[in-house]
């Protein structure tokens, strides 16, 4: 009978009810109105004019749900083990004829029954709602289930977190800190570990690893995901059995916890140094990326931001333990730790081995080339069709290993004159014995055109990576051409059209000259593919093939701009300041003098088909449409500018 007693104290319990049962009510108040009210105001409103998208839940006020979801748990938690930090608090509490196991048992589970309980009335009312009135086309009741299910796992997995960092500390606004620091910390500790690698390491495909769903690293950034991703049950068992090693470490750490560590920042002496160390690594790693930013790739700048986030990080963390600022004496273990680091940055700098490795002909087995971010995106349709095929041709193998071995050849060049006109490019062998070796540059395409020429000409590189290939004709519904504000564009439903455009279109990229590919830009071919899924191919002067075809079905003039639709055009030679404000280029050739008119229509239309989208060229133009004042600037490279237009500016 005792122990039953000793089990279940019932005015522990009650004591808990006064000092903490406020949470909950709030937090039902709170979902009331983010939900079952916002519900009958959906259901009341006649126009349905804010209807979110059916089937989901937490689309309903979803950015308050989610703001409550993670600081409710929290909040519950700081509160219910305030006791732990206030020292006559803690010696009132552990004088009481309980075991502390039983302590943190009645507090632990009393929290976790006050954040579930205001979800599980919510829920019912809900069903309640469903049963009553006509939401089928809204939800469904397992859709009502989904949504208790998930915000139940997701704050029992926060609150968790947050009472075991409540064990790791003595003061309750350290424990709400450290609690989102330790939350956030897996997801927060890859992107600053990825971004410096890639900043200390040629080649290190950052950008490749921090789109690869990082997200699921964090419960607090998953939830922020809920309104376009599902949580699935899998995730969900993996946060569950954290929940659980979570709840058990608590006990384990609460037993061994002294109570003359309340007001102490980091309760256990023997992490303080992880903390001092870990705090001054963070902060470092903080201070690098900001100034590698904000000084345009500076490597003096990026090194006074390591060594700036260092100092800071250290005596942060020392002010923090010792409850003072007088600790500017103290830097001893910053001057080692500053030592060491400066050790293993040169050491790595020196040796090269990560960024020198390229692979042998002999060891690889398929290599994947490409400047999209197709290969890693979250979004399926997009995935489907832009992610780029690996090669197995031995030619294009040894044209990506020989333009590979260049760019770490031309490691510095790189490095200081990465700029706007910089491309980011991906490459990934897969060995034979199953390993893959990804790496990431920055490359202005310019200056390695013959390595790329070869590799962007073959079939299978096209192949590879041009979505019209991985086209299914069959899934179309219909297919338009230059729909814009300056041609009427022309929309195809017809099956044998629709595959005839697509096989001339086929034709023209593969007949397509590396040189053409990147000097020319046309007009859009948007394909629909149902469901609201929509792909985009360009449709440029230089397709033979579908020009022809388009001709034939006397479509040409609706499909693209001619000479008919232009007024006239505003030429000039020479370098312009800001190529890419396009409304400054504009201004300035209309305040210059030495600039050539063009009115006749056959020099518009030759100038139409030679034109290019690139700023970086010797010529530049403004065609005057006559639509509604429309304007656009294009440009020309010696080779493609018309004879009349060179003749002039001689």
């Amino acid at each position: 009978m005792l122990s039953r007693t000793s089990w279940f104290n019932k005015e522990l319990l009650l004591q808990i009810g006064r000092s903490t049962g406020w949470v909950s009510i709030v937090y039902f108040l709170v979902l009331l109105f983010i939900l079952p009210i916002q519900l009958l105001m959906i259901y009341s409103d006649e126009t349905k004019s804010y209807y979110p998208e059916p089937n989901n839940l937490f689309l309903v006020n979803f950015t308050f749900q989610i703001g409550i979801m993670v600081i409710v748990p929290v909040i519950l938690a700081v509160f219910l083990f305030r006791f732990l930090h206030v020292k006559q608090a803690a010696d009132l509490m552990h004088s009481i004829p309980l075991k502390r196991e039983k302590i943190f048992h009645q507090y632990a589970l009393t929290g976790m029954v006050l954040l579930i309980l205001p979800v599980s009335v919510i829920t019912l009312i809900i069903l309640l709602m469903h049963k009553t009135l006509d939401f089928s086309n809204l939800f469904s009741v397992k859709d009502i289930f989904y949504w208790a299910g998930t915000t139940s796992v997701i704050t029992l997995l926060l609150y968790t977190a947050a009472v075991f960092i409540a064990m790791m500390t003595g003061m309750s606004i350290v424990q709400a800190i450290l609690s989102y620091v330790f939350l956030l910390f897996p997801i927060g500790i890859t992107m600053l570990l990825f971004f410096n690698l890639k900043i200390v390491l040629y080649g290190f495909p950052g950008d490749y690893l921090l789109n690869r769903q990082l997200e699921k690293l964090s419960p607090i950034t998953y939830a922020a995901v809920l309104d376009s991703r599902k949580f699935q049950w899998g995730e969900g068992i993996v946060y569950i059995i954290l929940t659980i090693v979570l709840y058990g470490l608590s006990i384990i750490f609460y037993k061994k916890r002294n109570l003359e560590s309340a007001s102490e920042a980091i309760a256990f002496p023997k992490l303080r140094s992880i903390f001092k160390y870990g705090v001054t690594f963070c902060v470092m790693l903080l201070g690098g990326s900001y100034f590698q930013e904000v000084s345009y790739r500076s490597f003096s700048w990026t090194i006074f931001g390591y060594v700036i986030g260092a100092v800071i990080g250290y005596l942060g963390a020392e002010m923090i333990l010792r409850k003072t600022w007088r600790v500017f004496g103290r830097i001893k273990g910053l001057i080692v730790y500053l030592a060491i680091t400066a050790v293993l940055g040169i050491g790595v700098q020196i040796l090269g081995i990560y960024e020198n490795i390229v692979p042998g002909e002999e060891q690889i087995k398929t290599v994947l080339f490409s400047n999209q971010f197709g290969f890693y995106t979250n979004d399926d349709i997009y995935r489907e069709y832009y992610t780029p095929t690996p090669m197995k041709e031995k030619a294009n193998i040894e044209a990506v290993r020989m333009l590979h071995q260049q760019l770490l050849s031309d490691k510095r060049i790189n490095q200081q004159k990465e700029n706007n006109q910089s491309e980011n490019f991906y490459i990934q062998y897969e060995l034979k014995n199953g390993s893959k070796v990804t790496r990431e540059y920055s490359v202005n395409e310019r200056l390695y055109e013959d390595y790329f020429k070869p590799i962007y000409e073959s079939e299978e590189y096209i192949r590879s990576t041009n979505e019209i290939f991985k086209l299914n004709e069959n899934k179309i519904k219909t297919l338009t051409i230059g729909n814009g504000p300056i041609s009427e564009g022309v929309t195809l439903s017809n099956a044998n059209d629709i595959k005839e455009v697509l096989a001339a279109l086929r034709k023209d990229v593969l007949a397509e000259s590396y040189e053409d590919s990147r000097y020319f830009k046309g007009s859009n071919v948007e394909v629909y593919l149902g469901n609201d899924h929509f792909l985009s191919f360009e449709f440029k002067p230089n397709y033979q093939n579908l020009t022809d075809w388009l001709k034939q079905k006397e479509l040409l003039k609706d499909a693209m701009p001619s000479a008919d639709d232009v007024n006239h055009v505003l030429v000039a030679k020479g370098e312009m300041e800001n190529p890419e404000d396009i409304e400054i280029i504009k201004s300035n050739l209309e305040k210059s003098r030495d600039t050539l008119d063009v009115t006749n229509k056959g020099q518009i239309e030759q100038m139409l088909n030679n034109a290019s989208a690139d700023p970086n060229h010797e010529y530049m133009a403004v065609f005057y449409f006559r639509s509604a004042h429309y304007y656009e600037v294009m440009f020309f490279d010696e080779k493609h500018a018309p004879d009349f237009v060179k003749d002039h500016f001689k």
